[in-house]
């Protein structure tokens, strides 16, 4: 029952309280003088068992299980002190190399500020230079859309100018116009009221011409060669008088 208690493991003492100093009926250290005493067999009765046999086995147990304990203690000491040792060592390398990153995302971070200050700085500017540049073209083209509408109006005016001029010329081109066409109509028809007459007279004459030849085609047919006084002198059957008789 008592050796059982040297197999408990070495985790069972971690946190453990600081062992205080047994008692000899605890098993602690037993004074020599005890001891001997224990040892020394009693004459009286050497053929009985000594009444303390019994609790100083038990005590011997005990202290060979107190012994076992502190060394596995002081084992678990040396373990953890070395563990404890690594631990620091990490924490110590964990916390500069924590030191060292947060160094550099400070870097990083203040770099990063300034290079967005340099960004919102340009923007800025770029946001001033492109609001003047708006202004200037708004205005421009302000000005432009100002010019165009009086050149518009100037130019409509003039329309309406020219416009009402040609309106006046082509009135005025439109009457003279009438009044040619109605010289025009007035001569045509006295050129073919003209025409009509000395058609009609070249018809009368031409009427008159055809009945004149009409005439001398019917005298023409009436007068033979017989008829004719000079024929027998033509043809031999006569002779001129040289005597000057008739």
């Amino acid at each position: 029952h008592f050796g059982s208690r040297s197999a408990l493991p070495p985790l069972a003492l971690v946190g453990a309280p600081r062992p205080r100093r047994l008692l000899p009926q605890e098993g602690g250290s037993i004074p020599p003088e005890a001891m001997a005493m224990y040892n020394t067999p009693n004459l009286a009765h050497a053929g009985e068992p000594h009444p303390f046999d019994s609790p100083f086995e038990v005590m011997k147990a005990l202290r060979r299980d107190f012994n076992e304990l502190a060394a596995a203690f002081k084992a678990e000491q040396q373990q953890r002190a070395v563990e404890v040792q690594q631990l620091r060592q990490e924490v110590q390398m964990l916390k500069d190399q924590l030191q060292k990153e947060s160094h550099e995302r400070k870097t990083i971070c203040h770099q990063t500020v300034q290079d967005l200050t340099q960004v919102r700085s340009d923007q800025i500017k770029s946001l001033e230079e492109m609001k003047v540049s708006f202004a200037s073209s708004l205005h421009q083209l302000n000005q432009l859309l100002q010019d165009e509408m009086r050149d518009r109006r100037a130019e409509g005016s003039l329309r309406d100018t020219r416009e009402s001029t040609e309106k006046s010329e082509r009135q005025s081109e439109n009457a003279a116009m009438k009044d040619d066409i109605g010289k025009h109509k007035q001569v045509f028809f006295g050129a073919r009221d003209d025409i009509y007459q000395k058609i009609s007279n070249i018809t009368h004459d031409v009427e008159m011409i055809v009945t004149a030849l009409t005439k001398v085609s019917v005298a023409k047919g009436q007068l033979d060669k017989t008829s004719l006084h000079c024929w027998k002198y033509f043809s031999g059957q006569g002779a001129l008088s040289t005597s000057g008789a008739n």
